[in-house]
C-alpha cells in the first residue's frame, strides 16, 4: 500500500507540473489526482481485506440507500432547503431521510450471521456512510458551482455525468475504510 500511496503522490506532482505547462492552475490538477485516486484506493483496499466482498457490498448499500432516499423523501416532503446557495434541490427532509436509510442498511448487513459486525457498529457506520454520502454529494455540488459548469459529463443526455453518480460514493469509501480499519484494530463488539 505505500507503494500505491507513494505513486498517487507522484502522480498528483506530474498533474501539476502538466498543468502549469499549459496555463492551467496546478492546484486543480494535483486536486484532480487526489480526488479520485483517494477513494480508489480505499476501495481497493476494503475490498481486499478479510471480509471485503460483505465491506464493499455494505458500502455500495449505504451509499445508494442514502442517495435514493434523501431524493425520494425530499421530493415527497419537501421543506426547508438544506445549501440552497449550491444545491437548491436537496431539502432537510431529505437530509434526514437518507440518514435513516443508510443506518437502516447498516442494521440489516449486522444481521447477517456471517458477517462480523454488530448493531451497534453497523448503525454508527450507516451514519458515516450516509453523512459522508450527503457531504459527496454537496461539495460534488459546490465543484461544479465554482467551475461553472452545470454536469461533469454529457455521455447520456439529462444525465448529469459519472462524478453525479458516484459523488457520495467517493467520500463515504473513505469514511468506511476508515470504520474498517477500526474494525480490524479491534472495534468488534
Amino acid at each position: 500500500m505505500w507503494l500505491v500511496w507513494g505513486c498517487l503522490v507522484l502522480g498528483g506532482i506530474a498533474a501539476a507540473l502538466v498543468a502549469r505547462g499549459i496555463s492551467e492552475k496546478p492546484v486543480n490538477a494535483a486536486y484532480g489526482v487526489f480526488y479520485l485516486g483517494i477513494s480508489c484506493i480505499c476501495l481497493v483496499w476494503l475490498r481486499s481485506t478479510k471480509q471485503g466482498a460483505f465491506w464493499t457490498f455494505m458500502l455500495f448499500g449505504i451509499t445508494w440507500a442514502a442517495d435514493i432516499a434523501a431524493y425520494a423523501v425530499g421530493n415527497a416532503l419537501g421543506g426547508p432547503k438544506l445549501w440552497p446557495r449550491f444545491s437548491p434541490n436537496k431539502t432537510w427532509s431529505g437530509f434526514i431521510g437518507g440518514l435513516v436509510t443508510a443506518m437502516g442498511v447498516g442494521a440489516l448487513m449486522s444481521a447477517l450471521p456471517w458477517f462480523d459486525l454488530n448493531i451497534w457498529a453497523a448503525l454508527s457506520i450507516g451514519l458515516a456512510g450516509g453523512l459522508a454520502t450527503m457531504a459527496g454529494d454537496l461539495w460534488e455540488s459546490m465543484l461544479k458551482r465554482h467551475f461553472g459548469v452545470k454536469d461533469s459529463g454529457d455521455l447520456i443526455p439529462g444525465h448529469g455525468g459519472l462524478l453525479d453518480r458516484v459523488d457520495g460514493l467517493m467520500f463515504a469509501v473513505v469514511v468506511i475504510a476508515v470504520a474498517r480499519l477500526v474494525n480490524q484494530l479491534g472495534w468488534r463488539h
